[in-house]
């Protein structure tokens, strides 16, 4: 299979209530810079369609129409696939992933303000999708972090796969304080959109005996996208805490795309335990998660965005 990054570029972001009622036709999708896939799209029509069904909320109000596709993952976050054009009949690939958490326009509410990995804030109402850009200090919508399914060109823009730290969004206001970001959240997620999920993600390229705790999409020739639920199976799976993309690459430092990157896994081991890390030059994937929800695991409190603390496998410096 062969891919072509799901793209669909946005000048713009997101921001609203992550309800789940289905997305209906209406509203024209606004205009979007072009979006150009470099990798060859592993997605045939029919595949996009799909994964388009699998993510069918509305998550903004007022007039908007996003430039993507949502599901509400929890009653503070959504999960979002961006296609290289607005429309799925007119899109040929992916070109990000990503997620939407809830607040308002404050540079006290930005998920992961240092580092920068949420540039956008979207409100959850407005009239159009341009007008909902940014917004009056304290307005309420969703902050927005982008994750490349492909070495994009857009805007005048490079971006590489991995988290889009330049997407353009609006300079952030300070409000002085804001409410903190929960701790927890409750799924939004039912058992028919659970397996709605799963039979859009429905592949293992890990060889040799391996079962890894998630389950894959070829997204391209270089990148596959992932889900990772509390249970590896469509009966048992209540949650999504996290979703990614694994990059085609050989176990190096200087292979590691960027510090988002924290795990690299084997193409080929015996068991899945087996096939973290490996000896230089080992031909595999290197892998950034991004959670879906705040959660507590091993210990350590997990908040909605790019986990850099995922099972870090330091690579070798001498290859």
């Amino acid at each position: 299979m062969k891919l072509r990054a799901w793209v669909l570029a946005a000048t713009a972001t997101i921001a609203g209530a992550c309800g789940g009622a289905p997305q209906a036709s209406g509203p024209t999708p606004p205009p979007a810079p072009v979006i150009k896939l470099t990798s060859a799209s592993s997605l045939s029509k029919a595949d996009l369609t799909a994964l388009a069904a699998a993510f069918p909320d509305t998550t903004f109000t007022g007039g908007q129409t996003a430039p993507f596709v949502a599901k509400a993952v929890t009653d503070s976050t959504f999960m979002f696939v961006q296609f290289d054009r607005p429309r799925v009949s007119e899109a040929s690939g992916i070109a990000y992933l990503g997620i939407g958490v809830k607040g308002t326009n404050c540079a006290e509410s930005q998920p992961d303000r240092s580092a920068g990995s949420f540039p956008v804030f979207h409100q959850a109402s407005a009239t159009n999708w341009d007008a909902g850009l940014g917004g009056k200090p304290g307005a309420a919508g969703y902050w927005l972090s982008y994750v490349a399914a492909d070495k994009l060109s857009m805007g005048g823009r490079q971006v590489d796969p991995g988290v889009d730290y330049k997407m353009p969004g609006h300079p952030i206001p300070s409000c002085g304080s804001a409410t903190p970001q929960p701790s927890t959240a409750t799924s939004s997620l039912t058992q028919p959109a659970i397996g709605a999920l799963f039979s859009v993600f429905p592949e293992n390229p890990l060889q040799g005996g391996q079962v890894p705790p998630r389950t894959y999409r070829t997204l391209n020739d270089q990148v596959l996208g992932f889900l990772q639920f509390d249970h590896n199976s469509a009966a048992q799976a209540k949650e999504l805490r996290y979703f990614g993309i694994f990059k085609r690459s050989t176990f190096c430092q200087s292979t590691q795309p960027t510090r988002d990157f924290t795990h690299f896994h084997d193409l080929v081991a015996p068991t899945y335990a087996q096939g973290h890390g490996g000896a230089p030059n080992t031909v595999g994937f290197w892998g950034t998660w991004i959670a879906a929800e705040p959660f507590e695991s091993q210990g350590r409190q997990v908040s909605p965005g790019v986990d850099r603390q995922f099972s870090p496998t330091p690579a070798p410096s001498s290859c």
